[in-house]
């Protein structure tokens, strides 16, 4: 019988650019995250036969979190929006260390400072072609 996953077994990580290459980065302090796949239908309607077929089909995530000192993540993401860049993000599932990745346009990007709250971040953003999987040697680190 299988094990089921819990919620902090998901996580998001973005690759940021640098002077030597890229880094994988995991946003601190991660608090939720969702994946949706979403298709519109093509309808046909004839005198032979009736049906549905696959339209375009939109692939979306999601994540929040608790702004963190030390996080590059919030200042590089919002200088990605505001440059009109598309950022890879990876989903990792770090029980198999297993992820998928892609290049994604971000469609918001909304930073939230209530009083008596901790400040927290959300991203929305839609995948621009296809993703891939690779297996990763080590996960980010997160806050520590």
């Amino acid at each position: 019988m299988g094990i089921e996953y819990r919620g902090e077994e998901i996580l998001y990580a973005v690759t940021i650019p640098n002077e030597v290459g890229d880094t994988l980065v995991r946003p601190f302090n991660q608090t939720t995250g969702s994946k949706n796949l979403s298709a519109d239908s093509i309808d046909l309607s004839s005198k032979d036969k009736s049906g549905s077929d696959y339209g375009n089909v939109t692939e979306e995530v999601a994540f929040e979190g608790i702004i963190t000192e030390g996080d590059p993540f919030p200042d590089y993401i919002q200088q990605a929006i505001r440059n009109k860049q598309f950022v890879e993000i990876y989903e990792i599932n770090t029980r198999t260390k297993k992820a998928e990745k892609g290049n994604y346009m971000i469609s918001s990007f909304e930073k939230s400072f209530g009083n008596a709250e901790f400040a927290t971040y959300s991203l929305n953003a839609t995948l621009n072609g296809t993703t891939t999987e690779e297996t990763l040697t080590t996960i980010p680190d997160g806050a520590e």
